[in-house]
């Protein structure tokens, strides 16, 4: 059995075509084919179906070798081997042949070459072909990675050492505040300079990038062409050239001044709560233990018989208000180090210490069935902080009986409530109790505080935040496992 060849024979005399075949099969070949002699029948026989070889004729009565070529080429098919045929063809005619696209011309009377120039032909359209396929997939690849580089988020960049722009991006441009990228290019000569609120920054980022050949996640402020200023997180890597000399750095950068302003507001939120704590115990506790003790003092030096139960009593309730503040003060700090803990743990915590706080009144907490475990962190103690506050409002004000915290997923988001059945919300009551707070710090996770309640029904607190800003890698409020 023959190795299988398709090929379209231009040639207006079948023994010729006969006599070719027959070469063709002496060189191993089994070759399937159709004989056409006129422009009309050699289109239809390329449309009809695929070829691996065309051979012509040099000159026949309707048609010609260099029509046949014309039409082949025209019809787009580059890699299409042709090989000329021909009892007579002047040399001139032969080499302009070939300068038009054929591959190779033999004599009808000696195909003793036939055979050979068939198979170093067909090898080598094989290699044009893949070679086509080749820059066909890299100009696909160099398509997308245009319509990346053009249409993603994140700023893309390439800078030279000394801080010259190379490429950038439009998003980069839009971040820095220019029209185009070739807008940055043409007005930022030097980074360090000119974007780089504090230049020292700069020569940070050149030392890690030379130690390391890389820096991932490196924060810094930078200059606006308005002249305002915004926070940048860069990641790049080092560039190289053939001799392993640092020529430059490409990389991304990311806009997080909205991430920096909410960890400038949970600071904020933060410190004002440890005021408000150590105000706490100054106002409350300290003055209930003084009282308690000076009562004490004076009620150790009466007579059994005047000292009267109502003082004790007075005594009493004291030294419970103070040791109830203290425990929330010790709580509300200890809060902090249990940041590592995952959200669900937390929260349990929490409600366990509000029922041993007050164990007359029910509390439970309800966690959604596949609930991530792995969320924890900052924004996750945020979470927590904003449940223990509610819980402490359910305690100290509501005269609820129950209480129910419910923590869970919807979508992409968390949701946690914290639901009871006490006195429920006064008509234009103030936002005091620490509800500004809790508003403040759902505000800095990208989240939303509700709450909602009747007078005499009972008081629901509905906290929303995006899952990201719990488990999203590039925030400060990381809870992902490492």
């Amino acid at each position: 059995m023959g190795v299988p060849l398709r090929v379209l024979i231009v040639e207006d005399f079948e023994g010729d075509a006969l006599l070719l075949l027959r070469e063709l099969r002496r060189g191993g070949y089994e070759p399937e084919y159709v004989r056409v002699d006129t422009a009309e029948a050699m289109e239809a026989a390329l449309e009809e179906r695929e070829w691996d070889l065309v051979v012509a004729d040099h000159s026949m009565p309707a048609f010609s070798s260099q029509a046949a070529l014309e039409l082949l080429r025209g019809k787009g098919f580059e890699d299409l081997p042709f090989i000329i045929v021909s009892g007579q063809i002047g040399e001139q005619v032969a080499v302009e042949a070939m300068k038009a696209g054929a591959q190779d011309y033999l004599m009808k009377e000696n195909l003793t070459r036939l055979n050979t120039a068939i198979e170093r032909e067909l090898r080598e359209a094989e290699s044009r072909r893949e070679r086509r396929r080749a820059e066909e997939e890299r100009r696909l690849a160099q398509e997308k990675y245009r319509g990346i580089f053009e249409n993603a988020v994140e700023g893309i960049f390439q800078t030279t050492v000394e801080g010259r722009f190379v490429t950038a991006n439009p998003a980069l441009a839009r971040m820095f505040g220019y029209d185009s990228p070739e807008d940055l290019l043409e007005n930022v000569t030097n980074v360090a300079e000119q974007l780089y609120v504090d230049p020292a920054r700069r020569e940070e980022f050149n030392r890690m990038i030379r130690r390391d050949g890389f820096v991932s996640g490196f924060e810094i402020q930078t200059r606006r062409k308005d002249g305002g200023a915004i926070w940048a997180s860069a990641s790049a890597r080092a560039i190289r050239d053939a001799e392993g000399e640092l020529v430059g750095y490409e990389g991304t950068v990311e806009d997080i001044t909205e991430r920096k302003q909410a960890e400038g507001a949970l600071r904020e939120i933060r410190e004002a709560e440890r005021r408000r704590i150590a105000r706490e115990l100054h106002d409350g506790v300290l003055q209930d233990l003084t009282y308690a003790l000076q009562s004490l003092r004076v009620t150790r030096r009466m007579p059994a018989e005047a000292r009267g139960d109502e003082e004790t009593e007075r005594q009493i309730e004291a030294l419970k208000r103070a040791v109830g503040d203290l425990r929330d003060a010790i709580y509300e700090l200890r809060l902090e180090s249990a940041q590592e803990q995952p959200l669900a743990r937390m929260l349990s915590a929490i409600v366990e210490l509000n029922r041993q706080m007050d164990p007359e009144r029910a509390l439970e907490l309800v966690i959604d069935e596949g609930f991530p475990a792995s969320i924890s962190g900052p924004a996750s103690l945020e979470v927590a902080r904003v449940v223990q506050e509610a819980l402490a409002n359910v305690r100290r004000h509501s005269g609820a009986s129950r209480a129910t915290v419910t923590l869970g997923t919807v979508g992409r988001e968390v949701w946690v409530g914290i639901e009871d059945d006490g006195r429920g919300l006064e008509p234009g009551q103030p936002t005091g109790l620490g509800l500004t707070g809790m508003r403040e710090r759902a505000s800095a996770l990208g989240g939303e505080l509700k709450i909602e309640g009747e007078k005499g029904v009972g008081t629901r607190v509905l906290l929303r935040v995006p899952l990201p800003a719990l488990v999203d890698d590039s925030s400060e409020y990381s809870n992902a496992p490492k």
